[in-house]
């Protein structure tokens, strides 16, 4: 085997192990643990009952869901009132798995769904 095919295999190899540790960085959302934290943290104040607007996954599409996460998003501003309200301080993946649960069941979504109506 000459030179240039080692490197050429030691390339593909050092490519296949970035690939692999960025894919196991990356973080894990889980929709159904979204669920729940919406209806626990969010629906309270979106459930038609307060000034807030009342919300449903299927009250947007899923690119309205993207832009309410995004920073300088309406969520952002939501924090301190779900801290106030529910005692709880959502970490950053308490919010990719509520986004998951919105997005997988926004108006446009395959799973277009209500929260519990």
């Amino acid at each position: 085997m000459n030179k240039r095919n080692v490197w050429k295999r030691l390339l593909v190899v050092a490519v296949i192990l970035l690939v692999g540790v960025a894919v196991i960085a990356a973080p894990r959302v889980n929709p159904a643990k979204g669920k729940v934290f919406y209806k626990k943290h969010c629906r309270p104040c979106h459930d038609g009952s307060t000034d807030a607007e009342e919300l449903s996954p299927m009250s947007k599409t899923m690119e309205q869901w993207g832009r309410e996460f995004a920073e300088g998003g309406a969520v952002g501003s939501c924090l301190g009132g779900v801290e106030q309200k529910t005692g709880a301080k959502l970490t950053e993946q308490d919010l990719l798995d509520i986004q998951a649960y919105l997005v997988q069941h926004a108006a446009d979504s395959d799973q277009p769904a209500t929260c519990g109506n």
